[in-house]
């Protein structure tokens, strides 16, 4: 006997374009960057931790895997949009990031600071399904396709990049998610809708680039940050999204370990604060 399987059944709809086709292997930070940045690592980690209300995250779920991080791959892209639209983005930005990776210097207009802004969204965008957790997603279906319709980054989003140098283990990536709520009206019994990631922040390293994303569904949360729990981002980190009126000259001042890992967790740590000045902090 055999068994016909209807071909819908064996398609998936790709996150970006939404449409049921057969999936790619997307690289999340792209397979060109090979050819700028030695893979060093012989096993890579990325952290994913979920904040359901503030002082109370989640323990991060940290997934070993063989190879460089910068290899990562995700299976959630058709053909369609990864040889098209996703490969012009990279082709795009790849003059302006390259220096980045390697140090080198140069001075970003606002078009450059678009370019590299839109390559870190689309990386964010992408990089977040390698945690395989879809009720964890904080990033919206339209998010993605306004990402896909206008290749910037959607409303409700700042970028920051800053200059580290390569360390024998740098950060590399880290993503946390959070439900917005008003913590004076959460109910008594909380429900997975009310627990749905609504704002999300995502750090990764690429050679000597550090990129830090946050979006939100309230687009107005984002802009407001200040980096209140790690200062030395102020000036460590250069805002490219939105885009500032003034050229961004390369590099900043280098960026520590320590500053990678206090930047890359630093959203969680205002909500261990805010925990704790409101009374709502573990026992």
């Amino acid at each position: 006997v055999r068994f016909c399987i209807p071909m819908s059944s064996r398609l998936k709809t790709c996150a970006f374009c939404s449409l049921p086709k057969k999936m790619t292997s997307e690289h999340v930070w792209g397979e060109w960057t090979k050819g700028y940045v030695e893979r060093i690592a012989n096993k890579h980690n990325h952290a994913n931790v979920f904040v359901p209300r503030p002082g109370l995250p989640e323990p991060p779920k940290v997934r070993i895997r063989a190879g460089d991080h910068l290899d990562a791959q995700v299976h959630v892209v058709c053909s369609d949009c990864n040889s098209g639209w996703l490969s012009q983005i990279q082709n795009d930005a790849k003059p302006i990031l390259v220096p980045l990776f390697e140090g080198g210097t140069i001075t970003l207009d606002q078009t450059a600071q678009q370019m590299v802004a839109t390559w870190v969204a689309m990386s964010t965008m992408t990089g977040e399904h390698l945690s395989q957790e879809q009720r964890r997603l904080a990033i919206p279906q339209s998010d993605r396709t306004w990402l896909m319709e206008r290749r910037t980054p959607p409303p409700g989003w700042c970028i920051w990049i800053g200059h580290y140098p390569r360390q024998e283990n740098p950060t590399q990536w880290v993503k946390a998610s959070f439900p917005i709520v008003n913590a004076d009206e959460l109910p008594d019994t909380i429900t997975d809708q009310d627990l749905a990631p609504t704002m999300q922040t995502t750090a990764f390293s690429v050679g000597n680039l550090f990129a830090f994303a946050m979006s939100c569904h309230f687009p107005e949360i984002p802009p407001g940050w200040d980096w209140r729990t790690a200062p030395a981002a102020r000036d460590l980190l250069k805002r490219v999204w939105p885009t500032g009126s003034t050229m961004v000259d390369w590099p900043p001042h280098p960026m520590s370990d320590d500053d990678a890992r206090s930047f890359s967790v630093a959203v969680i740590s205002y909500y261990e604060d805010f925990a704790k000045r409101k009374g709502l902090s573990r026992a």
